[in-house]
Formats: C-alpha cells, sequence, structure tokens
C-alpha cells in the first residue's frame, strides 16, 4: 500500500535509478521497422549550474521524448554540452582574478588545461542536474557529445576546410563589434541593444577663421578626438553656408571640412553630424564614400590610444569623457547638455558597450549558404511552431552579412589556418584540419605558425545536428551507420532569443554539408522571466533556482508548473509561488489514487478477480459492466481527454495537454466522480471500482510526460495492490493509452445538468455564509419530466450530500402552482430546466445583507482604482505588457464579482 504522505525526493530518485538499471533510455538503429524521433538537445554551455531556461527547455524535450516512447517509437534524444566560448573563459578568468591571475600569466597551455578541468566538474553538474530533472536521455559512457570533444570537434574542422576550399572563407579588414571586457570580436547577432538613460552634448566646432562654425550633438564626446569631418544634409538651410568650408576641431590642433550627405538625420540634434569614422559604423560608411581619413582614439583595450593627443592617452572611456566634457566647458566649447535615452549596442554575454573598431577578421560569406535555408521555409521544409517566427527569419535571412567567424579568445576550436615561418616568405595561408601542419606546402619551408584566433563557438554549434552523429566519417571509428539512421532528426526544440544565432545557422549547414535540413520542424519557446516580466540576472537578484524549486515542492510540481504555461513562442512571468499549486495538484493525485486502492480491500476474492480481468482487458468491462449515468460519463470524458491531449502534443502545445490532463483528473475524476461514488448503493461493486481504477491507470499514462515520478509511483501502486505484473514494467513501455468510449450528447446533457445543479447551491451557500454543517431545505421546480426524474430517482443519492440539502421536494412546475411569494430566497440557477426555492427562515438575513454591502462597497472601489491605472496613458505605454495585461484581466474579475453580489443583494431584498 501507498505510504500516508507523499515524499518526492526519495520517490524520484528510486524511480530514476530503475528506468536507468533497465536502459529505458537507449536507442539504437533497427533499420525501418520502427517509426524514428530524433532530438539533439541544444547543448547548455558549461558555464555553471542549469537556470529556469534550462529546466524549461530540458523539460519540454523530454515530456516529447517520453510521449513518442509511449507510442512505440525508436526515440533518441542526444545529450551533449557546448564549450561556450567567451561565456565559459570569462567564468574561468574570473575565477583567476580572484587568485590575482590572468590568462596571460599561465599562458595559452596551462590556460586550456584549466579551462579543461572547469569542462570535467562542470559537465558532470550540469548532467546531474538533468538527471535530477527526470530527463529520459541515455547518459551511459560515449553516449554523451561535447563540442570540442571528437566527434563534434573533428566536424568542425572538417567543415572549415571544405568552406575553405569553396573560397568562401576570407580574411578581411572591416568595421566590427569588439567587445572590451571579452577582448574579443563579435558578429552582429552577438551584440543586443538596449536602451540607456544619456545625455545629447551639444559642441560648437568654430570655423579655421576663428567665427562661429556649426553646433553638433553628440552622446560620445569622447570620440570626437578622431573627428574627421563634420557632415550635414545638402538641403538644410541653417548649414548650406558652411559646406565646403573647415573648422577648427575643439582640444586639437586639426581643422576639418564640412561636407554634405544626404544620409543626415535633420531632425537628430542641431542637423550637424560629427563624422568619427574610426569608431561608427554609419560614420565609417560616410568616411568611406567621400574619401575622410581614419584617426583611431579608442584602442582595443578601451584606453585613449595616442591619436588621441597627449592629454587624453592611456585613459579609458569613461575617464576620458569626463575630462574631455571638463576641457570643452573650459574652452567654452560646449552649449548644452540635455537628458536623452539612446540604444546602446551591448555584449551578449558581458553586457558591456560594445566599441565599434575597424579590424582584420575571418569572415564567412553567406550569400549561397543562406538562399537554399530560405527556400527550405518557404516550401515547408522546415515548419515553426508557431508559425508566426517564419516572418522575421526570412527577413533577417534576406539581410545577411558575411559572418565574422573569428574570436580572439584562448577557449575555443583553433582557426587551422598556417603561415610559413620562413623570413620574407610570399606563401599564401594554408588550412590543415586533421593534424598540425609540419612543412610549408608551397615552399617546404619545416617551420609553420597557427593562426592565434578561434572559431566563433555558434560555428560548432552549427553543425551540431549532425556531427553528433559522426560526420563527416562516421563514429564510432568509420561507421556511418548512426548518421545515416538518425539524420535529419524530427525536431529542434529552442528559445526565440537563438532563433538567428544558431536555428538559422544549423538549417544552413545542415543544406551545406548534409543536402537536407537538419529537423522538420523547430518548436520555439519563449524566455522564463521573473513575476514581473523581467529577464532574470544575478545584478537584479531575481533569478531563481531550478534546484531549489525541486527541492522545495518536487521535481513533478516544477515541471509541471512550467509546462502549464509554456505557450509556444511567448515568455513566461514565472514565480516561486506558481509551484504550489502543481504541489497540491500531486498531493490530491497521491490521495486521491490511495482513497481506490483502499477501496480494493472490501470485495471477496470472485468480485477481484473479475475487476483484474477488467482492468487487463478493458473491452471486457465495457461489454459486460453495469454501468449507469457517472460511470458512462467519466469513461467517456477519459477517452476525449486523451484524443484531446494526444493531438495536442502532436501539435507541440504541451501547454493545452497539461491544462486538459490537470483539468480531467482534479475536476471531473476527483471531484466529481470519486465523490459521486462514495453515496452510490453499491460504491465497492466490481464495475465501481473497475471503472476507478481504469480510468485513473489510463489518466496516469497521459500524465506520466509531463510528471514523470508520481505517475510512475502511482501505476506501480495500482498494479502491485492487485498482485498483477505491470505491463512491460514501466510507464514509458506500457504504451499510450487509445480513445475506447465516446460520451453521448445525452448522458453530457444530464451529468451536466446536475453538476450545475449542485453547483448553484454550493454557491448559494457560499453567498449566504452558510456553515458547512448546516443541511438546506430546497425546493425544487422542474420544468420537464426528465429533470425531475434526474433529481429524484437517478441522482438522488449523491444530490443531497454533495449539495448539503435536506428535505428537497421536487415536482414538474405546472401553470397555476402558487408562487413562493416573500417566505423563500430564488437563487439563480445555470439551467432552464429548474428553479430553487429555499426559506429566507434559514438564513441571517441581517447579517447576509450587511456583509454583501461590504463586499461591493470594497469592490467598486477596486474597480475605480484598477480602471484609473487603465485610463493613464503612462501606465498604459510604458508598464510591461504582461502588467497592463494583468489589470484588464483584474478588472474583468472584479466586475464579475460585483455583478454577481449585486444579484445576490438585490434577490434578498426582494
Amino acid at each position: 500500500m501507498l505510504p500516508k504522505v507523499y515524499n518526492p525526493k526519495p520517490t524520484e530518485k528510486k524511480w530514476y535509478e530503475a528506468w536507468v538499471q533497465s536502459d529505458l533510455f537507449s536507442s539504437k538503429p533497427d533499420g525501418d521497422k520502427t517509426e524514428r524521433f530524433v532530438m539533439a538537445i541544444p547543448p547548455p554551455n558549461i558555464t555553471g549550474s542549469l537556470h529556469m531556461g534550462h529546466a524549461l527547455n530540458s523539460t519540454l524535450q523530454d515530456v516529447l521524448t517520453r510521449y513518442h516512447k509511449m507510442r512505440g517509437k525508436n526515440v533518441y534524444w542526444v545529450p551533449g554540452t557546448d564549450h561556450g566560448g567567451i561565456a565559459t573563459q570569462n567564468v574561468v578568468e574570473k575565477q583567476l582574478r580572484s587568485e590575482g591571475l590572468t590568462r596571460f600569466h599561465l599562458g595559452r597551455e596551462k590556460f586550456l588545461e584549466r579551462m579543461w578541468t572547469w569542462r570535467r566538474e562542470c559537465g558532470d553538474a550540469i548532467l546531474n542536474q538533468q538527471q535530477r530533472m527526470g530527463c529520459a536521455m541515455d547518459l551511459k559512457e560515449g553516449q554523451v557529445r561535447f563540442t570540442m570533444a571528437d566527434p563534434c570537434a573533428g566536424a568542425v574542422y572538417a567543415a572549415f576546410e571544405k568552406l575553405w576550399n569553396r573560397g568562401w572563407i576570407y580574411r578581411g579588414k572591416r568595421m566590427i563589434n569588439w567587445c572590451v571586457r571579452c577582448g574579443t570580436a563579435l558578429s552582429d547577432i552577438e551584440v543586443e541593444h538596449e536602451d540607456r538613460s544619456s545625455k545629447l552634448w551639444h559642441i560648437h566646432y568654430p570655423l579655421e577663421n576663428g567665427n562661429p562654425g556649426p553646433v553638433v550633438a553628440t552622446t560620445r564626446p569622447e570620440t570626437m578626438l578622431g573627428d574627421t569631418a563634420v557632415a550635414v544634409h545638402p538641403e538644410d538651410e541653417r548649414h548650406k553656408s558652411l559646406i565646403g568650408r573647415r573648422v577648427k576641431l575643439p582640444l586639437t590642433e586639426r581643422s576639418i571640412p564640412v561636407i554634405a550627405d544626404t544620409a543626415i538625420d535633420l531632425s537628430f540634434g542641431t542637423g550637424a553630424l560629427k563624422v568619427t569614422p574610426a569608431h561608427d559604423p554609419v560614420d565609417h560608411e560616410i568616411g568611406r564614400k567621400h574619401g575622410l581619413p581614419t584617426v583611431r582614439v579608442i584602442g582595443f583595450d578601451g584606453k585613449m590610444t595616442e591619436e588621441a593627443g597627449k592629454n587624453y592617452s592611456g585613459l579609458d572611456r569613461d575617464a576620458c569623457r569626463k575630462k574631455v566634457l571638463e576641457d570643452l566647458k573650459t574652452g567654452d566649447f560646449l552649449r548644452d547638455e540635455k537628458p536623452y535615452r539612446q540604444g546602446v549596442s551591448i555584449c551578449y554575454r558581458c553586457n558591456q558597450p560594445i566599441e565599434p573598431l575597424e579590424s582584420e577578421q575571418w569572415f564567412l560569406k553567406m550569400d549561397e549558404l543562406a538562399q537554399p535555408a530560405i527556400d527550405a521555409v518557404k516550401t515547408g521544409k522546415v515548419k515553426f511552431y508557431p508559425g508566426s517566427w517564419e516572418k522575421p527569419y526570412l527577413l533577417w535571412m534576406e539581410n545577411l552579412r558575411d559572418w565574422c567567424i573569428s574570436r580572439q579568445i584562448w577557449w575555443g576550436h583553433r582557426i587551422p589556418v598556417w603561415y610559413c615561418k620562413k623570413e620574407n616568405s610570399k606563401c599564401p595561408p594554408s588550412v590543415s584540419a586533421r593534424a598540425a601542419m609540419q612543412s610549408c606546402p608551397h615552399c617546404g619551408h619545416g617551420e609553420m605558425e597557427q593562426d592565434s584566433d578561434v572559431l566563433d563557438t555558434w560555428f560548432s554549434s552549427a553543425l551540431w545536428p549532425f556531427s553528433v552523429f559522426g560526420w563527416p566519417d562516421g563514429w564510432p571509428g568509420n561507421d556511418k551507420t548512426l548518421l545515416n539512421y538518425y539524420y535529419p532528426t524530427t525536431v529542434m526544440v529552442t528559445g526565440y532569443e537563438i532563433l538567428y544565432l544558431w536555428v538559422a545557422r544549423m538549417i544552413m549547414a545542415g543544406l551545406e554539408f548534409m543536402k537536407e535540413v537538419p529537423f522538420k520542424d523547430v518548436y520555439i519557446h519563449g524566455i522564463v522571466r521573473d513575476k514581473h516580466g523581467k529577464k532574470m540576472s544575478k545584478s537584479l537578484g531575481n533569478v531563481i533556482d531550478p534546484l531549489t524549486l525541486m527541492d522545495q515542492y518536487g521535481t513533478d510540481a516544477m515541471r509541471f508548473s512550467l509546462m502549464s504555461q509554456v505557450v509556444p513562442g511567448r515568455d513566461i512571468a514565472f514565480a516561486p509561488e506558481a509551484t504550489v499549486g502543481p504541489r497540491n495538484f500531486c498531493n490530491k493525485l497521491y490521495n486521491a489514487t490511495r482513497y481506490v486502492l483502499m477501496q480494493l480491500d472490501a470485495p471477496g476474492a470472485k468480485e477481484l478477480d473479475q475487476i483484474k480481468t477488467w482492468i487487463q482487458r478493458p473491452e471486457r468491462l465495457l461489454k459486460e459492466g453495469n454501468f449507469d449515468l457517472a460511470d458512462r460519463w467519466i469513461l467517456g470524458r477519459c477517452s476525449e481527454t486523451i484524443e484531446q491531449a494526444t493531438e495536442a502534443l502532436e501539435n507541440y502545445r504541451v501547454d493545452e495537454a497539461a491544462r486538459l490532463t490537470y483539468e480531467f483528473l482534479w475536476g471531473d475524476y476527483c471531484d466529481w466522480y470519486i465523490e459521486i461514488t462514495k453515496y452510490r448503493q453499491a460504491p465497492r461493486s466490481a464495475t465501481v471500482l473497475a471503472v476507478l481504477i481504469t480510468v485513473l491507470e489510463r489518466a496516469l499514462k497521459i500524465l506520466h510526460p509531463i510528471m514523470p515520478f508520481i505517475t510512475e509511483e502511482l501505476w506501480h501502486g495500482i498494479y502491485d495492490k492487485l498482485l498483477v505484473d505491470p505491463p512491460k514494467g514501466f510507464l514509458l513501455s506500457s504504451g499510450w493509452p487509445k480513445p475506447f468510449l465516446s460520451v453521448s450528447p445525452e448522458d453530457r446533457k444530464n451529468i451536466n445538468f446536475l453538476k450545475g445543479v449542485i453547483t448553484d447551491i454550493r454557491v448559494f451557500r457560499f453567498d449566504y455564509n452558510i456553515p458547512p454543517d448546516q443541511n438546506l431545505t430546497v425546493r425544487f421546480k422542474t420544468k420537464t419530466q426528465t429533470a425531475d426524474d434526474l433529481l429524484f430517482k437517478h441522482a438522488r443519492h449523491f444530490l443531497h450530500p454533495l449539495a448539503k440539502i435536506t428535505d428537497a421536494r421536487g415536482g414538474v412546475d405546472k401553470p397555476g402552482n402558487p408562487d413562493a411569494g416573500n417566505n423563500y430566497l430564488s437563487p439563480p440557477s445555470s439551467s432552464p430546466d429548474v428553479t430553487y426555492l429555499i426559506p429566507k427562515s434559514e438564513i441571517d438575513l441581517d447579517k447576509t445583507r450587511s456583509r454583501l454591502q461590504k463586499e461591493i462597497l470594497s469592490l467598486e472601489n477596486q474597480l475605480k482604482s484598477i480602471q484609473a491605472r487603465l485610463d493613464n496613458p503612462a501606465f498604459v505605454s510604458r508598464a510591461p505588457e504582461e502588467e497592463v495585461a494583468k489589470a484588464r484581466g483584474q478588472i474583468d474579475d472584479v466586475r464579475k464579482k460585483l455583478a454577481h453580489n449585486q444579484d445576490s443583494l438585490q434577490n434578498l431584498l426582494n
């Protein structure tokens, strides 16, 4: 028998170990015997513990894995981790700083040893956390992939060599995004944009002859030291007379020209733009067009260069800005400063401002890679869920720029380009994807040097869907069985924030190297934010640790909380208290199962054998069972829920599957059917018990993908009680349930009528504060004989106890029946077929009237307060969308409660 209280932690440990020991999560190629379902996990970076985003993503994949495995498919969910490039190096460098060291103190080789040590520690921790979440992935030795280990690492170098040979990889000097903090270049989509408060400074640039000149507006006064022109719009009347003249550059000895360019925005600032080609992409383009010189005043270390002048050289950007502003004031060049909100480009890893700098980097041409990936989505070879993400994907792909693939860090796949070290060598660089190059293939010189940069971490990630299976040569050894059998995968489950960083690049890589899309479906989920809709971050102190939630509420509760909120493509505003309800659901389900199993102590041996037969052969139960209205209804509702949950999961609507199963189990099964059976004339008959168990067993199956631990525990509890071996040992291998009985329209109408009557009486009891132990006298006036028969023949045994009424009298209402007069209350009815009359003598009228009046006043005040917020344009325009939607939902709820209480008061007064 199940223990009295459900204890999640030991239960979770017991069942996960049992699943692993029984090798439930493994997969082997079996030709074409079984339909396949394949996913490669979006590999988490080895930067530390998993966060709520990982919990969401891993649980979603686990739900799909378990569902499709229960459907009888050959399921392979490939586990693994990503080296994480910049992000992981930042973590280890932070450790070094705490020891008073930098990577340069250690040198490249020793630093990489430190990185591999971190990888072993962190990688193991991540896998342990995924196990804790219940992930049905095969974590045996040799099954877990890592982007910097074979087979994935070999794929990276092979891909680089193939792209090099196609002539698509080149080295060039371009304006790039430089992160001073991380010390590396970033691609355009590794740069995030954030609105920040700043200032707009107006600076006077006097004409070369000393007369007044243009006033320029800038948010970066420190870069003025590198200005090489002032640009104005040719049609701007304010500055037309200045075009072609020269102005003195404040704080320097230089003079620069005033040029005309149609790209100038006349509405920004004063209409005059300082042009700094070395430090702004727009200015760089203007400078290229007009042949302006480039003066770099900020270096790759974020400090001012010698070209900034002796007064500023060596200062960091912030200190230089402060000094420049002081000097501009002293020299009477600063005309004005105004508060200003601007979009700031920041590094996606460290959140520090990006410095646009001209630099020589490695690039990958994207034109020819992009078009097949565009066509794949347009023709439906790759489908997005939700489909609304197709348009932004195509828009981005059709405006793709070449990809800067080099990074100036040490942790990553070192670019396999080698240079001849012969003195005054003019040999072109060479590529060796397999091993270190010992001699120059062009001149034979025996000394070669490898490029010091590493590849962007997303380069290896782009190959993930096929590198995990051993592309190009096969794995293990030269065996291509895995690659040929498992590629392409079925679905990629990922967040929208890496749609361009990763998903688009995987599609391009799959089509280029495998000539086939890497997955058929892309399920896109949102970000897990805090309850106020803000992104979780350590600096804000709003990070929620999934391990803490699992310890406090149980893993199943955390999983259900996430899955019930995961609407495709939309963010989740998550609060830890949102896990309380799912924990209560676990307890409700556990207690209901214990109750059902306790009923099996009553039947005799013959009835118990009958029950066992019916459980194992439900078709005989349907044929032989002595069903009443409630039995037929719950069996039909169970079938409906199976059908609807199946459809939801097939369409990646895990949230719908969670909601449907929850509403069925808590509402239909626990709150209605079990309660009805307690008051049956034969509550422990073989039919009733068989229906209770049959429905519960199937409901546990459809809940299993979302809540695997408690369902396994309860499912085994059923078969242990029956002394019958569970089919195929575990829920995961027991098969997905099939619908078995439809609810007839008549049965649905009748059961809804009875539920409505009981609910009406319960609402009346709540509204009028009737004590729980006080039964009510209710007179029913029915409109049809059918309604009267349902109430007083079919449902009388459970109507009284569930509605807590006594001395109920009925009868079909006929013309000429006397009205009840002022001695009765007539509460609202959910059905036109019945009305209720309840004696006023059973209610404390004065107390109820006073309470209702107070509640109405309170609700009216709430309504005014919420309406005032919604009438405030500032709130509607500036508050997070979730906050505004919440207020609109609240006002609807308050209005409904207010109308209900007003009706109740009016009913009382009448």
